[in-house]
């Protein structure tokens, strides 16, 4: 059971799954294109359930981590209406959850508003929202919310998940954990309501309480949590080499960290001879893959890797200039997001 590959990204207030384009100088190249990979899904046989409840209605959720050809993504078993399961992808990049079009539709989820659409690189896709009035992951369960309904390539077929747990939901619970190492999303409270719109900049107010730490020490890293009507985000500063700072998103959703094309070619990262095939939300690209050499986030030099070399396109515009993803996440065994408090654990 496995699913392909996926650079995953959800601005907040609208839905931008993976808008990413591969570098027109790097496609002039010749380099050795990767194929899609994929991933193993959560196992069906756990049904709807698996949740442990902690102190203070904290609660543990097994979920299913999977690494080929060093990317790396989790996944979740959800399940809507007293159905499934089904396999959700935990991307903290997805300001919007989203389903899979044909499963509302199978599921007779009832349509929330009009269809808009999303644009791609190159294309475009329909998006629709739909509501869940019954719904929980892992046996934990959910508040009724919108969800957008839409079909991205390869969902819903046949060993491929069928929507994005992102982080409207996850931010909800004020803090997360994923661990990597034992295979489980840690819930740091009980659920509360969406965020009206707020942007918090930390560390801020109490640390994450020994039900996310279990007792370890991790390496603090400030953060920005960006808030509002049913979406979240978290992003951090992160540095190439000596050069400034720039804003990447946390991104769990990415199998693989990636910076844009603009950022990549002024900070003069060297090429390699490598591309990968990713899907976007309506496409499927070839990304170029560069070294990142040195680079760090304030208090912590990441592990040196290849990086993806995307153009964000209007993603851009906000800031944003690339995705921390798994592949680099799950280096450090495990992470906590504070979003409430505005930091980034790192184990």
């Amino acid at each position: 059971m496995r699913r392909s590959g996926r650079l995953a990204f959800a601005a907040p207030l609208t839905l931008l799954v993976g808008l990413l384009g591969a570098s027109p100088a790097a496609a002039k190249e010749k380099i050795h294109v990767q194929p899609i990979v994929n991933f193993a899904l959560p196992p069906s046989t756990a049904g709807c359930g698996g949740n442990t409840l902690l102190p203070g209605g904290a609660q543990r959720l097994p979920i299913t981590v999977s690494t080929v050809a060093g990317q790396v993504t989790e996944m979740i078993n959800v399940c809507i209406d007293g159905q499934g399961p089904f396999p959700f992808i935990i991307d903290t990049g997805a300001g919007e959850s989203v389903i899979d079009a044909h499963l509302a539709k199978r599921l007779h989820l009832t349509r929330q508003g009009a269809t808009s659409a999303i644009e791609g690189v190159g294309c475009e896709a329909e998006a629709t929202p739909v509501k869940l009035a019954s719904w929980s992951a892992a046996g934990a369960v959910l508040a009724p919310q919108t969800l957008t309904a839409a079909t991205l390539p390869d969902f819903g077929t046949k060993g491929q998940p069928v929507g994005l747990l992102g982080s409207d939901v996850l931010s909800r619970f004020g803090a997360v954990r994923i661990d990597f190492v034992h295979q489980t999303l840690t819930l740091g409270s009980t659920e509360g309501p969406a965020d009206s719109g707020n942007q918090v900049t930390g560390p801020t107010g109490p640390a994450p309480g020994v039900n996310l730490t279990q007792g370890e020490t991790g390496t603090t890293v400030p953060a920005t949590s960006v808030l509002v009507p049913g979406a979240a985000s978290l992003e951090v500063q992160l540095r190439l080499g000596h050069n400034r700072s720039h804003i990447f998103v946390v991104d769990t959703g990415s199998s693989q960290s990636v910076v844009g094309d603009a950022l990549a070619k002024q900070d003069h990262l060297a090429h390699t001879n490598q591309a990968q095939r990713q899907t976007t939300v309506c496409s499927t690209i070839t990304a170029p893959l560069d070294k990142s050499g040195a680079w760090s986030i304030p208090g912590v030099t990441l592990h040196p890797q290849d990086l993806g070399v995307v153009s964000f396109g209007p993603i851009s515009s906000n800031g944003t200039a690339g995705l921390l993803g798994s592949d680099q996440l799950k280096r450090f065994g495990w992470v906590i997001l504070d979003y409430t408090g505005g930091r980034l654990v790192l184990g």
